[in-house]
């Protein structure tokens, strides 16, 4: 497409790219969440995505937020084939929904990592290469479930799937690559940001929490310490003499 044919589109791409990311914000997670009384961005890795619904709050629940975050990225795609955006440039109404995801603008700029709406996004393209790209990338995560970057493998082993379905098929390699490109966007910024995080699972909850999400505790270690220095300043004998005058 030349630019001189894009000018024209500029409109509604960008007409589209903000419908994508007012769609990306919707935080299904957070709401999910909220309906039981638990704030997912105080809870397990606090991000407001589906695995920390799934093992924070619920299977089922978290189950329900993969749907709707798959649907609302399929949405923001053929909302933009709808306002007349061509195939490819509809990925930017995609990224915008990732993008949405990633930085809500209804939670304070807070979100996910935005791997399911990715999953939505690809699924309005590629049909049924998706849905083997789905089933490669859940084994993959099973397997590498230990791991804290479980989902970015998953995502990358199931793209690498498509990749070569694609290849065996010989379609068109503008929709997988630019598909693939984006997904590429979306694992990396998992990788670069995963440092803020902690891990999404449940084995061994209790042994992780830290301890600056316990006052108590922290109030216990500055009363032990006060207690120690006290000690070490008065000798024992003093004490008992101070206090036994």
């Amino acid at each position: 497409m030349l630019f001189v044919e894009i000018i024209p589109l500029i409109p509604r791409v960008l007409a589209a790219a903000l419908v994508g990311y007012l769609l990306g914000s919707i935080p299904f997670a957070y709401l999910v969440a909220r309906l039981k009384g638990i704030d997912i961005f105080a809870t397990g890795s606090r991000r407001a995505g589906t695995a920390n619904v799934f093992w924070h709050v619920g299977r089922r629940r978290g189950m329900l937020v993969f749907a709707c975050d798959v649907i609302k990225g399929a949405v923001a795609v053929v909302v933009a084939w709808m306002l007349g955006v061509p195939e490819l440039l509809a990925l930017v109404a995609g990224l915008a929904a990732i993008a949405g995801h990633w930085k809500s603008l209804f939670t304070g700029f807070k979100g996910g990592d935005g791997m399911v709406v990715l999953v939505g996004v690809s699924l309005a393209y590629l049909s049924w290469y998706i849905m083997v790209g789905i089933v490669v990338g859940f084994v993959s995560v099973l397997l590498f479930r230990r791991s804290v970057f479980r989902s970015s493998i998953g995502i990358f082993l199931g793209f690498g799937a498509m990749l070569a379905l694609n290849t065996l098929r010989g379609e068109d390699w503008s929709v997988m690559l630019g598909v693939t490109a984006l997904a590429m966007v979306v694992v990396t910024h998992n990788i670069l940001t995963h440092a803020d995080h902690r891990p999404e699972t449940d084995a061994g909850a209790e042994d992780e929490l830290l301890i600056e999400d316990r006052p108590e505790i922290l109030g216990e270690a500055a009363r032990l310490s006060e207690e120690a220095i006290l000690r070490e300043v008065i000798p024992p004998d003093d004490e008992e003499e101070a206090q036994h005058p």
